[in-house]
């Protein structure tokens, strides 16, 4: 999203409040990709929009070589300085065209919390490829929603804070549609195209449409892909960080910053006065994996 470059958008505030993926989704993805895969190599990982880094920095353990690109040079320049002892090539680059990758040369691309802001279509063929014909694409992320466990009332005001029209929904581009949807779009291109072994995990079973969708999930039984333990001042901050508050407040100068207006409704909703309170959120998140297509005509 081209608010990420935005001079006015914080990268400093995104690298130190976006939630962080669990250790053991790096595992959950090499297992996926050794499964019935002969020669199925860990050479080359590639970290596709990256932003600060966040995700790429867990990937030189498991990899020869990792390089992680994004199309906003101020994230990258976040990431590099997040990464510094680390062996992370960083790469300023359009998702849909990874030209200073060869053909069939990457193991295993990862997309955290990103591909919903791609040009679908020509994403999913230039991942085609770069991949090697035994290699695997994750993509997972986040909606940003999810089911407060001891106070349900919350969900409906976090939803409409996000989606209403008369709140951040219309500033949202359409990438935005496409991770609320839980990926399914992504789903029915590689189903479309032949890529293999294509899996849909999802958590918890409150993906916006899910229950009326003609797309294959599995539902989990716990999260894979968020570790995020929140009070209402870390959920705050994180909600500083999403990119259409900008322009929603570029559009609204004289309001109150939404994304505090909305805790304070959500504490009220709950009856809680304490900021540091821990909260028990079952946060909605995505984990989609295939292979290649076999035939590369």
């Amino acid at each position: 999203m081209a608010t990420y470059s935005n001079p006015q958008y914080s990268a400093a505030n995104y690298q130190t409040n976006r939630p962080r993926y669990r250790e053991t989704l790096v595992d959950t993805i090499l297992a996926y990709h050794k499964r019935d895969n002969p020669g199925a190599e860990t050479n080359v990982a590639v970290d596709v929009a990256t932003g600060t880094g966040i995700f790429a920095r867990q990937l030189p353990a498991h990899f020869a070589k990792v390089m992680a690109t994004d199309i906003s040079g101020t994230m990258l320049e976040s990431a590099r300085a997040s990464s510094a002892s680390q062996a992370i090539e960083y790469v300023e680059s359009a998702a849909e065209d990874l030209s200073f990758l060869g053909n069939s040369s990457v193991d295993v691309m990862t997309v955290a919390t990103g591909a919903h802001w791609f040009d679908t279509e020509r994403f999913a063929a230039e991942a085609r490829r770069v991949l090697r014909p035994t290699g695997t694409l994750a993509i997972f992320g986040y909606t940003g929603f999810g089911h407060f466990v001891d106070y349900p009332q919350c969900d409906k005001i976090i939803k409409e804070f996000g989606l209403g029209d008369d709140r951040l929904g219309r500033f949202w581009d359409r990438g935005r549609e496409v991770l609320v949807n839980g990926y399914r779009e992504y789903h029915a291109i590689f189903t479309r195209d032949a890529w293999t072994h294509v899996t849909r995990n999802i958590y918890p079973n409150t993906i916006e449409g899910e229950s009326a969708a003609n797309v294959p999930a599995v539902v989990g039984s716990g999260p894979v892909v968020m570790d995020f333990q929140v009070t209402w001042r870390v959920l705050q901050d994180f909600l500083l960080t999403w990119s259409t508050l900008t322009l929603y407040h570029k559009e609204h100068p004289e309001r109150e910053n939404a994304a505090l207006a909305v805790v304070r409704e959500m504490m009220a909703a709950a009856g809680s006065a304490d900021m540091d309170e821990q909260l028990n959120v079952q946060w909605e998140e995505i984990l989609l994996m295939c292979r290649p297509p076999q035939s590369r005509n």
